[in-house]
């Protein structure tokens, strides 16, 4: 008896040796997967939907780089909004742009004209299968935020101080802005030259319209060109690539416009101010899509959002202190004339080709929930701010 006892005892403690660790693990891996996001189950969503507006960071590439991966709390101007999930989409920020380092082939870049018919503006304007809605961005009040000495704001998420960036930014640009006779001062360029816009001001959407096409018209193209007659009017030299890098290939595309660029770069060596014109898309879990605006002179224009990157893990942006300069200055310069033009600036761990140039940025202009008008209203906007910033 007594030995038996002693057997059943010894299996006991060994199940439990084996079983709670295991249990132990499972549960990490568990709670790992519900506060990713990634579970999908009954029991992960409600766990994730309940998580106080906590959403993770963009997703990064390189998890070895301080400051990735770090979930922030929603704050600010989301108090208006009532709980709900943001389908994992931090609307302070943009959207994560698709970037391929390795492994995709970059196909010959086609002229837009050329492509004009290859994704037709396949847009039902009757179509009601979600709501969009106008939302003036402002600004955000977590510790990752803080105010320049204009009073725009930027969304620091790197490991900078904030005080040293806010240094920084009083220092304005660190490269001459003065125009050169007739020689190019500035290139705007679209890697995603296929997103598209609402043709009209609208409260629903079609679910079915990719937000793409070729329509030069109706897509991004048409907000660089705004960029550019404005700049163009105000004695500033300019580039506008027009090339569609993402298409036929979305995966490729910032391959396609960095040896675009790269060879412009080359052979206009007097650019020094480097745009890459998009549009941001904001959807909420709901299906509800934002259309970030400002009112303007009786009119609605689109807000902008300015990003500057501190290099991804992969590819470094040795000159990422300079993009912050020069992205400050501008934005500090829009906020003087147009205060709610702009979203917080973005510092964050990206790459979107930004060693190419000191004063390389991509700007993100509206939503694809802005109709058309609010969009080239705004890149007329923008063009003469950058014009104010150069010399003549």
């Amino acid at each position: 008896m007594t030995l038996k006892k002693a057997a059943l005892t010894s299996c006991a403690v060994l199940l439990v040796s084996v079983a709670v660790p295991l249990c132990v693990l499972m549960l990490g891996q568990r709670a790992e997967s519900i506060a990713s996001g990634q579970d999908n189950t009954l029991a992960g969503g409600a766990a994730f939907r309940s998580y106080s507006f906590v959403l993770p960071q963009t997703e990064s590439p390189s998890p070895q780089l301080p400051g990735t991966g770090k979930r922030t709390p929603l704050a600010g101007r989301l108090a208006s909004f009532p709980t709900g999930g943001l389908n994992m989409l931090d609307i302070f920020t943009a959207q994560s742009e698709k970037e391929s380092h390795i492994g995709a082939e970059i196909p010959t870049p086609l002229p837009s004209e050329e492509v004009l018919s290859a994704l037709p503006y396949d847009n039902d304007s009757t179509a009601q299968d979600g709501i969009i809605t106008r939302y003036t961005f402002t600004d955000g009040d977590s510790e990752q935020f803080f105010t320049l000495k204009n009073g725009s704001q930027v969304r620091n998420c790197t490991d900078y101080d904030n005080g040293f960036l806010y240094d920084k930014s009083l220092m304005g640009a660190d490269f001459s802005l003065k125009c050169d006779g007739d020689k190019p001062l500035v290139l705007i360029y679209h890697t995603h030259a296929t997103e598209s816009f609402e043709q009209i001001e609208r409260d629903s959407y079609d679910r079915n319209f990719s937000c793409k096409t070729t329509e030069r018209e109706l897509s991004i193209i048409s907000v660089g060109d705004e960029i550019c007659k404005a700049l163009t009017e105000n004695g500033v030299s300019v580039l506008h690539d027009t090339l569609v890098h993402d298409y036929p290939s979305y995966d490729a595309a910032y391959g396609s416009s960095r040896a675009t660029v790269s060879e412009l770069l080359e052979k206009y060596p007097s650019i020094k101010i480097v745009l890459d014109i998009h549009r941001d898309g904001i959807e909420r879990e709901s299906g509800e899509r934002l259309a970030p605006c400002f009112e303007v002179g009786g009119k609605t224009a689109a807000q902008i959002m300015i990003i500057a990157c501190a290099g991804d893990g992969e590819l470094d942006v040795p000159d990422h202190i300079s993009n912050f300069r020069f992205a400050c200055a501008l934005q500090e310069q829009i906020e003087l004339d147009y205060p709610d033009m702009c979203r917080p600036m973005l510092f964050d761990y990206r790459f979107y080709n930004q060693d190419l140039s000191h004063g390389c940025l991509l700007i993100e202009v509206g939503s694809q929930a802005n109709s058309i008008d609010e969009v080239r209203l705004t890149g007329r906007l923008l063009g003469e701010e950058i014009a104010k910033l150069t010399e003549k």
